[in-house]
């Protein structure tokens, strides 16, 4: 269930990373929103593992 939200929005960001290779402004937001995605991901799995500081 919460695997679901940041997986769809990290594969939405690579579809739109591949599809735009002509516009370099669209390519650097679309890295930037593949980064968010994986430290949202990474925030849920250790948050999953009680590894808040």
């Amino acid at each position: 269930l919460y695997w679901s939200l940041p997986m769809i929005l990290f594969i939405l960001g690579l579809f739109c990373f591949v599809s735009n290779r002509k516009h370099l402004l669209s390519m650097l937001l679309s890295l930037e929103f593949i980064v968010l995605m994986l430290f949202f991901m990474l925030f849920i799995y250790l948050n999953m593992l009680n590894y808040e500081s």
